[in-house]
């Protein structure tokens, strides 16, 4: 298996398990199941955030036990146009947070996410030019349909790699054989 599609269809699925368990506790303490409404709005959000960084702490793990596995290490060029651009969005995400600005979180941070992966078009691979503006577009589209962010959320970090994962899986399995 490819590694590159390895590591989009692992991060896809751990963006699922995370959006499923912040769906699941955002319903859970709006209607007041199990009791998770009487904690207080900002240990939630501090739960929320949680998720979101466990999940990208995890993924960055992932990638990098992958890509050591591979005979050419990644260069220090690769991982900093990666994790410069990744901080940055975390940090525009938690500003639009303290500005209450949170119906824009979910299309700012796929448009940010999209404009990761063409920046790293340059490194990687030429296909990432496909993914990266089909998540700016989906970003787009999703300032426009607000009440769907847990669908956009799921598209664009979790499906959307997946299928792009199991493209690059295919293209690597026929460039193979041929």
């Amino acid at each position: 298996m490819n590694y590159r599609s390895k590591i989009f269809i692992l991060t896809g699925l751990y963006a699922l398990i995370a959006i499923f368990l912040a769906k699941k506790l955002f319903f859970n303490y709006y209607f007041g199941a199990e009791g998770s409404n009487v904690l207080p709005i900002n240990l939630f959000e501090i739960v929320i955030f949680s998720i979101a960084l466990i999940t990208f702490i995890l993924t960055l793990i992932t990638i990098s036990i992958i890509v050591k596995r591979k005979t050419n290490p990644v260069s220090f060029k690769k991982r900093f146009h990666f994790l410069i651009p990744s901080l940055l969005g975390w940090i525009i995400i938690f500003l639009l947070l303290q500005q209450n600005l949170s119906t824009i979180v979910v299309p700012v941070s796929i448009i940010i996410y999209g404009l990761i992966l063409l920046n790293l078009n340059r490194f990687v691979t030429s296909r990432l030019v496909y993914f990266g503006s089909s998540l700016i577009l989906l970003g787009i589209i999703s300032f426009f349909f607000p009440s769907n962010n847990w669908l956009f959320l799921s598209l664009g970090f979790g499906i959307f790699p997946i299928v792009f994962g199991l493209i690059l899986l295919r293209k690597s399995k026929v460039s193979i054989e041929t």
